[in-house]
């Protein structure tokens, strides 16, 4: 066994310098809404008042204040919000900690948040076990207009929001409710920042995000109740959001927020730039998503939809649509006709529609797309399983797709045309000509999984490194082929887990 070499002491006190890790700058500091016992933040039995935490001078890098290596511990309830006044360092960040049982409880939190860490970097916000931030007094009927449970705004760069409950930032239950408003669970911009493992109900927009916007990671959330799942608006910068990662989230029921004159257009995920190029919005990756539940026809755009961009990947998403419903667009939908998108990849997505019935419901739209990759999908039970633009789509490659519905009369459309083959779509859309296309079932089991039986089992093109080291598992973490053929859709063929070939039993005498 090699043992490495000990470092001096002076090497340990530069590393220690340069990080700004040292040991003497961690401290933690109590805080609930009023002053306790000693008021000195020792303990939640002494813990000092929300201003205490509001106010800036308390903010700074002297050991009674709260500096780089503060822990921030939340007591109980509060009832007025609470605003950062400083940031960590690299190495050294200060964290903002729910103890069991701790939730910000306000009628409305306001525009700029029942917890705001705008303009500061180095930020850890940590609901622990079940951390909330509510409002009370939001919705429809009630007299609030701005709620947004988690500002960071103004460049908040290199924190983490993290397994916090937010809830009822406006509960919207009526078709004839269009109240304006910001009505958002966490809204941020800047870039290098984590937000993961968070439960999100009742807002319109679960996780939004602004430009300027990059290198930022969404993960492993729970969106629920929703108008807009997670929403990244790129602006008229060039690369106003880019770099960003949005995976492993579960987004579902947006019905709840219909109105009758569709007043929003509900998305699970949108990713939109707002300038009439494909320049706003760049180099985005969106995977291993499960989107389902509550649709409407009158007012649902998509479960995915991204437009005016370039370089956006979109793969090993799961998408289920309820028995029938559809969408009057797509259940993927890209792009938009007159602002062409260029390098998009669609990839080994499942997309399950709840109806062939309708003028609408494709499982994928696509509009206006240059250098289009649209490889390995499952496209099922939708009124059409594709519907593109005519005459301003470009394929890199279109292969290895497997198609399935009742009955094969009219489900694929270009334009205005529709094609009852697949071998006519093939020769109108120019590629497809290995994919499949099938009347009967596609043979997946209840998670979606395709059984040894189905059509996608050997249906898709090895596609090792083509886009994302990500898709070279499917979304069950399963690792893929590095040389043969791939099953179509996001998932590998189902099958139990192989039993360890070896066992390591410990403790045991």
């Amino acid at each position: 066994m090699r043992l490495s070499a000990q470092p001096s002491l002076f090497a340990v006190i530069l590393a220690a310098l340069v990080c700004g890790c040292g040991a003497a700058n961690a401290k933690d500091i109590y805080i609930a809404q009023a002053a306790a016992g000693a008021n000195n933040g020792t303990s939640c039995a002494s813990a000092h008042p929300a201003n205490f935490f509001n106010t800036t001078t308390n903010w700074g890098t002297e050991a009674s204040q709260i500096g780089p290596g503060t822990t921030v511990h939340l007591c109980g309830t509060f009832t007025t919000g609470l605003v950062a006044r400083g940031s960590g360092i690299p190495g050294n960040p200060i964290t903002i900690f729910f103890e069991p049982g701790a939730k910000l409880r306000l009628p409305s939190c306001g525009r700029t948040g029942c917890l705001n860490i705008s303009a500061t970097g180095y930020i850890i916000v940590d609901g622990g076990t079940n951390g909330l931030i509510e409002a009370t007094n939001s919705g429809t009927g009630l007299g609030n207009s701005d709620s947004v449970g988690v500002y960071a705004r103004s460049g908040t760069h290199h924190s983490e929001i993290r397994n916090l409950t937010i809830n009822n930032m406006y509960v919207h239950n009526s078709v004839s409710d269009t109240s304006g408003g910001r009505y958002t669970a966490i809204w941020f911009d800047g870039s290098h920042n984590l937000i993961h493992n968070n439960f999100i109900s009742h807002t319109m927009c679960g996780i939004c995000g602004e430009q300027p916007n990059s290198d930022n990671d969404i993960y492993n959330n729970v969106i629920r109740n929703i108008n807009w799942g997670v929403f990244l608006s790129g602006g008229t910068l060039i690369d106003g959001v880019t770099r960003d990662r949005i995976y492993s989230n579960e987004i579902y029921d947006f019905a709840n927020w219909d109105t009758t004159i569709d007043a929003y257009h509900h998305d699970g995920i949108f990713v939109a730039g707002n300038d009439t190029t494909s320049l706003g919005v760049s180099y985005i990756d969106i995977f291993n998503n499960y989107l389902h539940g509550s649709i409407s026809e009158c007012c649902t755009t998509a479960y995915i939809y991204t437009n005016t961009h370039n370089h956006v990947n979109i793969f090993n998403n799961l998408i289920v649509a309820p028995d029938g419903r559809y969408v009057n667009n797509g259940l993927i939908t890209v792009g938009a006709p007159g602002y062409p998108d260029t390098n998009t990849s669609v990839l080994n997505n499942t997309v399950i529609g709840g109806t062939t019935v309708g003028t609408g419901g494709a499982c994928y739209y696509v509009k206006s797309q240059a250098n289009l990759s649209f490889i390995n999908n499952i496209a099922s039970n939708c009124t059409y399983l594709v519907w593109t633009t005519s005459g301003d789509i470009t394929y890199s490659l279109l292969n290895n797709n497997v198609y399935q519905a009742s009955t094969l009369t009219g489900v694929w459309r270009i334009g205005n045309v529709y094609y009852s083959s697949l071998a006519a779509w093939s020769a109108a859309a120019g590629g497809d000509s290995t994919a499949r296309a099938v009347t009967d079932e596609l043979n997946l089991d209840s998670s979606y999984r395709p059984l040894a039986t189905s059509v996608a089992v050997g249906a898709g093109l090895n596609l090792t490194n083509y886009a994302d080291a990500s898709l070279n598992s499917d979304l069950a973490g399963v690792l893929r082929p590095a040389s043969s053929a791939w099953d179509a859709g996001a998932y590998s063929l189902a099958t139990l887990p192989h039993p360890p070939t070896t066992l390591l039993v410990t403790g045991v005498q």
